[in-house]
């Protein structure tokens, strides 16, 4: 991939440990301070009321598995981008849904990475200290604008205004970014590749990125205030 974009090593990456719980994602950070992940802190903000009706519609069964499908296509279709930036090769498929989320993956690869002017890093995590941390899927200059990217697959296509979550993630990340590396980053693009085929852009900049910033802290902020006043279980006594 370098032979068609340049992959600068601009910033000095901090690898941060992972930990996964019933509770959520955390990561761990230089500190040793456990921070909630952008996943985690989405999810627990978030309104999930057509999610609800919409499992209620179909059955739960089914939406188990429509979820449980599309987290592995999204899995292998992440794969492809991760490995093509950092030259490994791809497992060998040995299910279709490795090769519906391999086709994916290159479709993306096709129609978007020729946008791509610079490669800062990929699948790097990224801290907010003391509020939050996560793992952005790329940082670099797209468009010939500093910006986070984000993948996505979707089993149909969205509009601008349903996917308000997403550019909250691409604000947590340029926030985070900001902070740690002393940058400015004013733009967010989210790639959507569709199982029944096709892709779609969506971007975000200038005021509006800035209003997606401001709502995301209020979520952060929101988030550990209540994790803050949830009771904690008592001390057992000694024995």
């Amino acid at each position: 991939m370098v032979d068609l974009i340049p992959i600068k090593r601009l910033y000095q990456y901090e690898k941060l440990k992972r930990i996964d719980s019933p509770e959520g994602r955390q990561y761990i950070d230089g500190n040793a301070t456990a921070l909630p992940s952008v996943t985690t802190v989405l999810s627990a903000t978030k309104d999930k009321k057509a999610l609800d009706a919409w499992a209620a519609r179909v059955g739960e069964a089914e939406a188990n598995r429509i979820k449980n499908e599309a987290a592995t296509v999204g899995t292998h279709m992440h794969t492809v981008m991760e490995r093509m930036i950092a030259y490994r090769d791809l497992p060998r498929p040995t299910n279709w849904l490795m090769v519906k989320g391999y086709e994916m993956g290159y479709r993306l690869v096709n129609e978007y990475f020729r946008n791509l002017n610079e490669i800062w890093g990929s699948e790097v995590s990224l801290h907010y200290p003391g509020k939050y941390a996560g793992t952005t899927d790329l940082v670099g200059v797209y468009r010939g604008n500093p910006s986070i990217i984000d993948f996505k697959q979707s089993l149909k296509p969205k509009k601008h205004e349903w996917i308000e979550d997403y550019f909250h993630q691409l604000a947590a990340y340029a926030l985070a970014h900001d902070i740690v590396h002393g940058t400015s980053i004013k733009h967010g693009y989210v790639l959507i590749s569709l199982q029944t085929g096709g892709t779609q852009e969506f971007s975000t900049s200038g005021a509006e990125f800035d209003r997606y910033k401001a709502a995301w802290l209020e979520r952060v902020n929101r988030f550990l205030s209540q994790a803050s006043a949830e009771p904690r279980p008592a001390s057992q006594p000694p024995p």
